[in-house]
């Protein structure tokens, strides 16, 4: 049992600070429109869909875990969200902001969950069910699949 608190305590640690390993891997990159591969999005939109797949995800996801029994989940199409709503003029420092805002808000309330809330199951129609602990996996694969993605030079 110490050994998955201790786990978990590391798991809150990356996710608290991927709001500056954010802030860090954009300030590498020289140009914020160019295409970070060919056909890409760019630093800025990946900026933006990670924000927003905090917004519409996978915290969502999380919270709704916490106040029902086994919710399901629908499919979230981030490429048609971006072409829905991507402002190309938005402020990058709000981005990042409002990035760091829900990091915090959710690694604060996973940090005073109890073994049984970590374990509560939620269901997808692709990925099947699994526990909470799961889901906060993905989403902080999510945020570091991002991360390495803007840190290649």
């Amino acid at each position: 049992m110490e050994m998955l608190l201790e786990y978990r305590q590391r798991f809150l640690e990356r996710l608290s600070a991927a709001p500056d390993e954010l802030r860090a891997a954009l300030a590498g990159v020289r140009d914020a429109r160019a295409p970070l591969e060919e056909g890409g999005w760019n630093s800025h939109q990946v900026a933006v869909h990670m924000r927003d797949v905090n917004a519409q995800v996978y915290p969502p996801r999380l919270y709704r875990i916490l106040n029902e029994e086994n919710p399901t989940f629908e499919n979230f199409d981030g490429e048609a969200w971006m072409a829905a709503h991507y402002d190309p003029n938005e402020p990058l420092e709000a981005i990042l902001a409002e990035f760091a805002r829900q990091c915090a808000e959710i690694a604060g309330r996973l940090r005073g969950l109890s073994a049984e809330a970590w374990n509560r199951p939620g269901t997808h129609p692709s990925y099947g069910t699994h526990p909470l602990q799961w889901w906060a996996e993905r989403m902080l694969a999510h945020i570091e699949e991002h991360l390495t993605q803007l840190r290649r030079p």
